[in-house]
């Protein structure tokens, strides 16, 4: 009797084994392919035209402002 019931035990690990075997097996299905990324069309700017100075007006000189410390 108690060679039987470990004769069934065996036997209900081997299919419960097979059964979950081939649940994985079914699940690999193959991805479908990603949709392709929309395309954005891009229009050209208009560049605005450079405003040129007129020549009776005088350009201003850079200036700088400089600090000098000196520790003793």
């Amino acid at each position: 009797m108690k060679t039987l019931k470990q004769l069934l035990f065996a036997i209900a690990i081997v299919i419960v084994i097979s059964m979950t075997a081939s649940a994985q097996k079914e699940g690999e299905k193959k991805t479908p392919p990603k949709p392709e990324p929309p395309v954005i069309v891009v229009k050209p700017k208009d560049k605005p035209k450079e405003e040129k100075p007129k020549p009776d007006e005088k350009r201003k000189k850079p200036e700088a402002f400089m600090f000098n410390f000196r520790y003793e």
